[in-house]
């Protein structure tokens, strides 16, 4: 009874329990509205099966990550440049507060809609602006918790010398800098994804794109079929993120990075 107990506990089938659950509400939601509303799971596996074969959805789905990884980069770089400083220097942090505040309040369809008129590759630019507060706030939270730890230390050689920033606060911040790149990965696809779709373009491809032309052209089946490429995707991010969390969790000093 006990290992029965055990087997039906354990997270691997519980989490198996999780699918099959998604599955039957997939099922009930198709059948229900006579697949108009959604194609059966089935078929679209199918349908996800014969685009996984096509060199088109390769192609499409390297522009995207490669977009991604443009905006996180970008976006990575300076937000780890002015969250360090702004974690070392707290006046500084306390003049980008606002700023901060300002871009992860700011509706991404909002920001979308803006930009589409007035600069290309909206889409980096959109990613690029939605992660960069979070990826300061990693580099933030992880510079000044490493200040506040070693404050003295770093104060006998001065406040102001380069070296407590170059040799003490990057390296021992890059934990939570880490954090923040992982947290963003998965939500940065998922804004990728979307700008791409708001941002039509015939002669720019990527996952968005052949979202958009499949509504278009009013097949359902092989719109989901895309749309579970994204959802493995993202899931696969979403188990770094745990990964890298739970590394981090076992370290003594680790603080929760907002998002």
């Amino acid at each position: 009874m006990k290992k029965l107990k055990k087997f039906f506990l354990h997270p691997s089938f519980l989490i198996l329990l999780g699918l099959l659950l998604v599955v039957v509400v997939w099922e009930i939601v198709a059948f229900s509205t006579s697949q108009l509303f959604l194609p059966e799971f089935f078929s679209t596996c199918s349908q996800l099966v014969e685009k996984l074969g096509e060199k088109t959805t390769y192609l499409a789905l390297g522009n995207t990550l490669l977009r991604l990884v443009a905006s996180l980069l970008g976006s990575g770089a300076l937000g780890m440049l002015l969250g360090t400083l702004a974690g070392y220097f707290s006046s500084l942090g306390m003049i980008l507060t606002p700023l901060m505040t300002v871009l992860r309040s700011f509706p991404t369809i909002a920001l979308i809609l803006l930009l589409i008129v007035f600069v290309p590759e909206t889409a980096i630019w959109v990613v690029s602006l939605v992660l960069f507060p979070m990826l300061y706030q990693a580099s933030y939270s992880g510079a000044r918790t490493i200040y506040q730890r070693y404050e003295m230390s770093l104060l006998l050689k001065g406040k102001y010398h380069l070296s407590n920033i170059t040799r003490i606060i990057l390296p021992l911040s890059m934990d939570y800098v880490l954090l923040g790149w992982t947290q963003a990965l998965g939500l940065g696809l998922k804004i990728e994804i979307m700008a791409e779709t708001f941002t039509y373009r015939t002669d720019d491809l990527g996952l968005g794109n052949l979202i958009n032309t499949s509504y278009q052209n009013l097949d359902y089946r092989e719109m989901m079929a895309y749309v579970l490429i994204c959802l493995i995707l993202i899931l696969v991010m979403d188990f770094l993120l745990h990964l890298a969390k739970k590394r981090l969790k076992s370290r003594d000093g680790f603080a929760n990075i907002e998002k």
